[in-house]
């Protein structure tokens, strides 16, 4: 992964609305995970014809999320929720 440039870093979009997120590739995602021993991350999949799944996770105060066209697989350490929507605009 790299930031500015440097490695170990995690490249991505940060916004703010209601908060502040960063939307950041799958891989660095799952990075992420790996990182907090008891970790959430809360799935959605919308679209009709084509699935888009959507993941959500919190990590020292940031909000991390991504989406794939492939479902991603987690460790049984990870807790699961379902939500109907997540909402990355804006």
């Amino acid at each position: 992964m790299k930031l500015n440039g440097r490695e170990n870093g995690i490249t991505g979009k940060v916004f703010s609305d209601r908060g502040t997120g960063v939307r950041v590739q799958c891989e660095d995602f799952l990075d992420i995970l790996s990182k907090h021993p008891e970790p959430l991350v809360i799935i959605t999949v919308e679209g009709f014809f084509t699935k888009i799944y959507k993941y959500a996770t919190a990590y020292k105060g940031f909000v991390f999320f991504t989406e794939s066209l492939d479902k991603l697989e987690f460790n049984s350490n990870i807790e699961i929720i379902n939500a109907i929507s997540i909402s990355t605009e804006i």
